[in-house]
């Protein structure tokens, strides 16, 4: 038996260990496996082990020490969990044997969640669910859930649609009160604004958009000149009839953005709106701003000029009409706005070579769309290829943009969507990769605007075997919204900002106030910037939602056809465990794992290549692949590569 000076010593020794044990508080972040990390706030980063996992949910504030294991690596070990932010989550209904769980549809919540008996609101197998988490499994060794609602089964009409939406927090209902306001705005009417505008009524404008689309944000006119052109673009201005702070304006501010699913649109303003009364419909007198620019030859942009006025589209047109026209072929456009829409073209084509020597032009891709039947399944995935109409209309929104970008820096004010090139922790790789890619004898440097587009053009003229261009586009930071004008590398422009879909976009419409406010030689309110974080993650959690449930309803359809047909794929992404493929003709998106592969192959980051010897997979590489497993809810394809390929 120990005497009390040996508990003493003891007592001081356990005390000594853990006073010189590291401790630590962060936040809980998981990953796609089932271990993790956690982030102090100072920037440093440990490993969480599977068992610590199990004790936490992401997001978790914890504190915790930090331990040796082995290999002189560290690993945290939990003491506390102070708060957690998941509470609400959906899933589908899991029932084995006598345990009934959730299965949440969240890819860094990848474990059942106990359903208690009492809990359960009756569900069923395979129900889709809300739910919340009602205990914590730190100290109580699991997670228990409650259901909150049953959504419905996957096999239900339009389940897809309901199920993500519901978990998106997204409506298509407005308010009362916003039905109200509409109402009193459409009983009001255009007249008394009109009156106070610069009348450009009479320039042709025509619009050119998708045949069955209402919400026309913009309608276009140019005039050609001995040298270059002027250009006319009239954005849809529901900025002069919706006050801030309204109750529709809140509402707006709220959704950020239209949502475009596969069988429903969801607008950010009340279709009486976005598709009436501010959409700028053939023939009809409505509210714009219309920026005019002077194009010269080459396709700069010699100056800006932005009015408050009214005008009166001439045409709807849409894209093949336009772009039948453009290739001299038989077409609908009537014959007195030919000589407008040739101009349009030849204006554009100057922007576009205006671009593709200063600036970037983004690698184009076709657009894909689901036909869906009453059910709301898929029956036809239809791929749909760009057209000259199509890069018409985006030079000229693009030029639009950028023109205001720049006339809000000269103002030093607005605020802009800024780009800040090639991620910092990768800004070595590609430096690397160009250098030995173009030979070059001193490292290139790519962190200033003016630098970085001549390397990415010199990359792209190369001739190189790797797609250059697509290895650093994979490496490049996410544009943001910014009180600050800055550049945007991705475009490879001075300033950029978005100003042309004030009917679709919160921002957009925001802006439109400040720029009447500058107009008018008054102080524009600004956004904070936590209010342009808030509509930037709102905007992404609306285009997350859109492409979960098309990529739900893609799934489902390729789950119906024939298992050994063999599809023709491209490579758009990789890493050192898969390949990411998409299929040709549907523009589906699935994995192919390299994990267990014969052969010695290894990944090299530097230029995104898995390599054997002589052979090599690599970005934009065409192959041939058959489904190997898919599963629709979980939006989950796996493919395997067809005979004859590794």
């Amino acid at each position: 038996m120990l005497d009390k000076n040996a508990l003493t010593q003891l007592k001081s020794l356990k005390q000594e260990i853990h006073d010189s044990t590291p401790r630590h508080e962060g936040r809980v972040r998981a990953t796609t496996g089932r271990f993790g990390f956690v982030n102090t706030d100072d920037k440093q980063q440990f490993f969480l082990s599977p068992d610590e996992m199990e004790k936490v949910l992401p997001g978790d504030r914890i504190a915790f020490r930090v331990e040796a294991a082995g290999e002189g690596k560290q690993q945290a070990i939990i003491e506390s969990v102070s708060s957690s932010e998941l509470t609400e989550f959906f899933g589908r209904y899991t029932i084995r044997g006598k345990g009934h769980f959730i299965e949440p549809d969240n890819d860094l919540l990848n474990r059942w969640i106990f359903v208690p008996p009492n809990k359960r609101l009756k569900a069923e197998e395979g129900d889709l669910v809300r739910a919340h988490i009602s205990q914590h499994p730190y100290p109580n060794g699991r997670a228990q859930a409650h259901i909150d609602e049953i959504i419905g089964k996957p096999g239900d009409d339009h389940i897809e649609h309901r199920f993500i939406m519901t978990k998106a927090g997204l409506s298509a209902d407005f308010s009362d009160a916003v039905s109200t306001q509409v109402n009193e705005l459409v009983n009001q009417g255009l007249e008394a604004e009109l009156s106070k505008r610069t009348d450009l009524t009479h320039l042709p404008f025509v619009t050119i958009d998708s045949a069955g689309t209402r919400d026309i944000d913009d309608a276009l006119y140019a005039e050609a000149h001995s040298q270059g052109w002027s250009l006319w673009i009239a954005i849809a201005d529901p900025a002069a009839l919706i006050q801030a702070d309204s109750e529709l304006d809140k509402a707006a501010g709220q959704r950020a953005t239209s949502s475009y699913f596969p069988d429903q649109v969801l607008p950010m303003l009340p279709p009486e709106l976005s598709e009436q009364l501010c959409s700028l419909q053939e023939n009809e007198l409505r509210l714009a701003m219309v920026v005019e620019l002077r194009i010269a030859e080459d396709g700069s942009i010699e100056s800006t000029h932005i009015h408050n006025a009214k005008i009166r589209s001439q045409a709807k047109l849409n894209y093949p009409q336009v772009a039948q026209l453009i290739k001299g072929e038989e077409n609908d456009v009537p014959a007195e706005l030919h000589g407008h829409v040739i101009h349009l073209y030849n204006c554009s084509q100057a922007l576009s070579q205006y671009r593709a020597a200063h600036c970037l032009v983004m690698e184009e891709r076709p657009d894909y769309k689901i036909i869906t039947d009453e059910q709301g399944k898929a029956k036809e995935i239809v791929k749909l290829e760009r057209n000259q109409a199509h890069r018409l209309v985006e030079e000229c929104m693009l030029a639009c943009n950028r023109s205001i970008a720049d006339w809000l820096a000269t103002q030093n004010s607005g605020f802009f969507i800024t780009h800040n090139g090639v991620r910092t922790e990768r800004i070595g790789e590609v430096v690397a990769l160009l250098r030995e890619q173009l030979d070059l004898e001193r490292k290139p440097k790519i962190q200033q605007l003016e630098e970085f587009v001549e390397w990415v053009q010199k990359a792209e003229q190369s001739g190189s075997d790797l797609p250059l261009r697509t290895i650093i586009s994979r490496q490049l930071e996410r544009s943001n919204l910014s009180l600050e004008a800055g550049p945007h590398f991705g475009l490879g422009f001075s300033h950029y900002t978005t100003f042309t879909s004030p009917l679709r976009k919160y921002n957009d419409l925001l802006l439109h106030r400040v720029i009447k406010a500058l107009l008018e030689q008054a102080q524009p309110a600004l956004p904070s910037t936590e209010q342009l974080e808030q509509i930037q993650q709102r905007q992404a959690n609306s285009r997350i939602a859109a492409s979960q449930s098309e990529s739900w309803l893609k799934l489902d359809w390729l789950k119906r056809q024939d298992k050994n047909t063999p599809y023709d794929a491209t490579i758009v992404h990789m890493n050192s465990m898969n390949f990411t493929v998409r299929l040709e003709d549907s523009g589906i998106e699935g994995t192919i794992d390299r994990r267990k592969v014969k052969g010695d192959w290894t990944f090299e980051t530097k230029t995104l290549t898995h390599r054997s010897g002589d052979a090599c997979f690599k970005l934009n590489q065409k192959v041939q692949v058959k489904v190997q497993e898919i599963k629709p809810l979980a939006r989950s394809a796996r493919f395997v590569l067809v005979d004859g390929e590794q």
